[in-house]
């Protein structure tokens, strides 16, 4: 701002011109009324000349500066010394302005103001940006308050050692600050994590990404507890990483909970698989026993008839824990390049003669070029997944009908549909397919389903099952085709 001596009144056009564009100017007598305003002050307070020449400065008065305030003003500039400050004015339109203000009293002959010249800058932007900075500066300070009271906070440099930690890490790790700064945060490290788990870590902040994530720490006590943490790289001024800080949450409690609903859950699979397995082997069981008292107890009945019997259960419990067995411990297997159409034409022959019994006709078919389709597989797994499925169709066709076995492909995937025009299912009954110990068969366990299920899953693949009642069931196997 420029200082100005108090004058006299004689200015040069020039001059005048000059403060003109550069200022707001308004003159006052010795009583305070305006005699004198330019066209930038006009501007600024959205008055004419004539609405302000004659009338005192109350007019543009804001409300917002206190009587002491302007008394103050008053008592410095008629005692013949300039008065230079911020104010704010009201304009006609109702709005607010900041103007930088300087005020020069000049003085007549007896050394008293005669008339006060007011030279004014309009700072209203400046005033909202620094209103702003304050503003955004309390909400920052609010919310770093707010996070500090809140949340387990430490401050690490870029080799991780401790340079911060509040008060909330200092309870969750039992380390005093003292104990903490400067020390490498390896320091609470479990041993549950492996090192690339951390290396992953540093990886993504080292390049200045934010890493969220679990976090198992070990505390000054030896106890353990789980933080999930927002780890931050905070950059300096030429863009380089300076330091590290991490805001976490206690999520121990959360975590126990999580396990023992696992755990509950665990128990609750394993107590229903355990009454699926005594009720499937109970009935087999009783046949044997009640068989095998009657050949002790009746030396005269058909042994043949009774042993066969025997032999035909003891293959059912055998079947049944076989089915097991590959859901629980599925055995190690070498993938190989195995062409489908062979696979497809095996487990059919196995099949014939029970098609034969049932009045089944089977139809395999597949277009040209597909016979040399090949996936990536196990045979014998493929095998026990397309035997089961092409016997659920024959068992879904008490009365006979027809099954169709069809290859195709499509793009990188090679599709066995096995439609059977038999008894279809319901919505009810497809919901459920796959789950153990259901099964639209009387004698059924459903693990043959399940197994299949399982199979084609490691395989990379998908079965889809679609049906109607009335009319029949397709289960679409699809497998990932191997590029020849």
């Amino acid at each position: 701002m420029m200082a100005l001596e108090p004058v006299s009144m004689d200015f040069s056009s020039d001059i005048l011109a000059a403060l003109d564009q550069a200022f707001s100017i308004s003159v006052t007598d010795s009583n305070g009324v305006i005699v004198y305003v330019n066209d930038a002050f006009c501007e600024l307070v959205r008055y004419p000349k004539e609405g302000l020449v004659g009338k005192g400065y109350d007019w543009l008065d804001s409300g917002y500066h206190s009587e002491r305030f302007l008394q103050g003003i008053l008592e410095k500039i008629r005692s013949g010394f300039p008065w230079v400050g911020n104010m704010r004015i009201k304009a006609k339109d109702g709005s607010f302005y900041w103007m930088h203000t300087k005020i020069v009293p000049q003085l007549g002959m007896d050394g008293k103001p005669e008339k006060y010249i007011c030279i004014s800058e309009d700072i209203t932007k400046q005033k909202q940006v620094e209103e702003n900075l304050i503003i955004t500066s309390k909400s920052l300070s609010s919310i770093a308050s707010a996070l500090n009271e809140s949340s387990i906070i430490v401050i690490t440099d870029t080799q991780g050692k401790i340079t911060y930690a509040n008060d909330n890490f200092c309870e969750a790790s039992k380390y005093s600050k003292d104990e903490l700064v400067g020390i490498d945060q390896s320091l609470l490290n479990s041993g549950f994590h492996p090192q690339s788990f951390f290396n992953k870590i540093w990886d993504q902040i080292g390049q200045g990404g934010v890493w969220k994530g679990e976090i198992l720490k070990k505390a000054k006590d030896e106890t353990f507890y789980w933080i999930y943490a927002t780890i931050i790289p905070f950059m300096s001024a030429d863009g380089k990483i300076k330091s590290y800080v991490e805001i976490g949450h206690d999520i121990t409690t959360k975590k126990k909970t999580e396990e023992m609903l696992v755990r509950a859950e665990k128990l609750s699979v394993i107590g229903e698989l355990a009454a699926g397995v005594a009720h499937e082997i109970r009935n087999p069981l009783t046949s044997l026993r009640g068989f095998a008292r009657l050949l002790k107890e009746d030396e005269t009945a058909s042994r043949e008839m009774y042993l066969s019997i025997i032999i035909d259960e003891i293959e059912r419990i055998n079947h049944i824990v076989n089915d097991f067995m590959v859901l629980a411990k599925p055995y190690v297997v070498e993938f190989k390049e195995k062409k489908l159409v062979p696979i497809l034409k095996h487990a059919i022959s196995l099949l014939e003669s029970e098609c034969n019994l049932k009045n089944v006709r089977i139809d395999l078919a597949y277009g040209k070029g597909l016979d040399a389709v090949s996936v990536l597989g196990d045979e014998h797994q493929l095998k026990q997944v397309f035997i089961n499925l092409i016997k659920n169709g024959i068992e879904a066709m008490p009365k006979g009908g027809d099954l169709r076995v069809s290859l195709s492909a499509d793009g990188g995937n090679v599709f066995v549909d096995i439609k059977d025009n038999g008894l279809g299912m319901s919505e009810e009954m497809l919901n459920r397919i796959g789950e153990p110990f259901y099964s639209t068969k009387e004698q059924g366990t459903g693990l043959g389903l399940m197994v299949s299920f399982t199979i084609v899953q490691n395989h990379k693949g998908n079965i889809e099952v679609s049906s109607e009642v009335g009319k029949g069931t397709n289960f679409r196997v699809e497998l990932p085709r191997l590029e020849e």
